[in-house]
């Protein structure tokens, strides 16, 4: 049974006829029709996340529509305070490109004392408080995974 639903996406409201099929839902808008295909829900290890992947549109399709899933369940302020202070988690999967501090060095909060490697770009981790490192948990070519424990200062 097809239902029409009123949805918002990246500020711009869309309108379309939708029909599921087991796993399988059915788009259809402005006479382009999208297939998109549910994904069984994975037992995280710390982290809710539902996906949903598009198969193929049909040949009469294009552009294909994005679909983005959220990737917590957690609001942000629930998983800083998830981490303890001190303690600097890689925001994101990567690789450690550079370590610009050392164990028993004084960091002030906000200094960059970690450079990470993701999806081609640099990105700057700083200290979240200021005191002595503790220990380094990486070590430089390393691969992380997100909200890794990279570094404890106190």
């Amino acid at each position: 049974m097809k239902k029409r639903i009123k949805f918002q996406f990246e500020g711009k409201v869309y309108t379309v006829d939708v029909e599921r099929e087991g796993n399988t839902i059915i788009v259809e808008r402005e006479g382009e029709s999208y297939t998109v295909t549910l994904l069984p829900e994975e037992k995280p290890k710390n982290i809710v996340e539902k996906a949903a992947t598009i198969i193929q549109p049909q040949p009469t399709v294009s552009p294909t529509p994005t679909v983005t899933t959220p990737s917590s369940q957690l609001s942000k302020e629930e998983e800083e305070a998830a981490v303890p202070a001190g303690v600097l988690v890689a925001p994101i999967t990567g690789m450690v490109k550079e370590i610009k501090i050392a164990e028993g060095q004084r960091v002030q909060k906000g200094q960059t004392v970690i450079i990470m490697e993701a999806m081609k770009m640099d990105i700057d981790l700083y200290a979240p408080v200021s005191g002595i490192v503790q220990s380094i948990l990486v070590s430089q070519g390393q691969n992380v995974k997100a909200n890794q424990q990279l570094l404890k200062i106190e």
